[in-house]
């Protein structure tokens, strides 16, 4: 039974990969323009997300300030917005988990930063709250979603879906993604 898991998960993540299509990775290369131009002109990126989606803006935020390839390079500014354990739970307490990061956009972001979501659905009550505050701002805005987008996909600047509707295989594609942003990111700003 387990065997047969690990084989089906596998299976859908290499058909995802296998079909995905042009359409797919445009919004990735326009992503990875945008970002660019942000930290070049001294702007930083913020990212958000819910459970596993927050453990890839964690991650990611990791390798905009230390590194992909070139270890000699400054790190770009980049805040999680998931990480700070006593604002996350200040602000849910005080005024609820949907706007646990809308809070956090309005006092941190500023015009020319870059808003990075990430919600499997499109739908998380939270994100989409941070996606019109930063909008409302001047930040651009960015949102990794599933094949479908959900809400975010009419509400942001820039919509990067993943070719699919299964939860786990869309978290493991947004991270396989942000890599390749970032290590883009970094080839055109620090080349080795």
């Amino acid at each position: 039974m387990t065997e047969d898991i690990f084989r089906d998960n596998f299976e859908r993540l290499k058909t995802s990969m296998n079909t995905a299509k042009d359409e797919y990775f445009k919004p990735s290369y326009d992503c990875i323009a945008i970002t660019a131009e942000a930290i070049r002109h001294g702007n930083k990126v913020m990212l958000c997300g819910n459970g596993g989606s927050a453990s890839t803006a964690s991650h990611i935020t990791n390798d905009f300030i230390g590194h992909m390839r070139n270890w000699e390079r400054v790190g770009y500014p980049a805040i999680a917005l998931t990480a700070d354990i006593s604002v996350l739970t200040a602000l849910t307490n005080d005024y609820g988990y949907d706007q646990v990061f809308s809070k956090q956009v309005a006092a941190l972001g500023k015009a020319g930063d870059v808003l990075w979501a990430f919600s499997t659905s499109g739908n998380s009550g939270n994100i989409i709250k941070a996606v019109e505050t930063a909008q409302d701002k001047g930040i651009k805005t960015v949102v990794f979603t599933d094949c479908k987008g959900g809400k975010l996909r009419e509400l942001c600047d820039l919509w990067i879906p993943v070719n699919s509707d299964h939860a786990m295989i869309t978290e493991a594609l947004h991270l396989f993604y942000v890599h390749s942003i970032a290590e883009s990111i970094e080839a055109v700003l620090s080349p080795v």
